[in-house]
């Protein structure tokens, strides 16, 4: 610290004797503008990055809660189709050999495009470069509802709103 004081006492001293040599009118002057220099630095380096942010903050939030709310309405629809297939009477449960036709023929409805579909063991795995998260949905639904288990599934998000990835979907028969 005195270091410091002892490096810029010549600069201080010369600014003060500066100082007291203007006028009144003059320092009245410079310390209006060295007020309004502070007020400006503190409304653009301050206040208008946090009112920014903030704005940014609360359309994030909204745009999530639209998600939810989708989301939430999806999973009812599911429940609902559920509820009505498990109410109308019981479908045959596939056999091994059927599952990839099936699989094929479901997809097909669904208008969704298998990128790869590979025999592992007794089981298929599936993958889905872009896939309409509702029509996936249905998907898992129909392959519940016909007796087929499903052993892994991998899905992460895109930037396309109701449009996920599938990494893998592994679904087996039944035995």
């Amino acid at each position: 610290m005195k270091q410091l004081k002892t490096r810029f006492e010549p600069q201080l001293k010369q600014l003060t004797s500066r100082w007291q040599g203007l006028q009144k009118r003059e320092q009245h002057l410079l310390l209006g503008l060295a007020g309004l220099m502070i007020f400006i630095f503190l409304w653009l380096g301050v206040w208008q990055p946090l009112h920014e942010g903030l704005a940014r903050a609360e359309q994030q939030l909204k745009s999530q809660q639209n998600y939810q709310a989708w989301f939430e309405r999806q999973a009812a629809r599911v429940y609902q189709q559920q509820a009505a297939a498990s109410s109308s009477q019981a479908q045959q449960p596939l056999q091994a050999n059927e599952l990839s036709g099936f699989l094929n023929r479901t997809t097909a409805q669904l208008e969704l495009s298998i990128t790869r579909i590979q025999p592992q063991n007794d089981a298929q795995v599936l993958v889905f470069d872009e896939a309409n998260f509702a029509s996936l949905l249905t998907l898992i639904e129909h392959l519940v509802a016909r007796g087929v288990v499903i052993e892994n599934l991998d899905v992460s998000e895109t930037n396309t709103p109701g449009v996920v990835r599938v990494r893998r979907l592994q679904v087996k028969v039944q035995a």
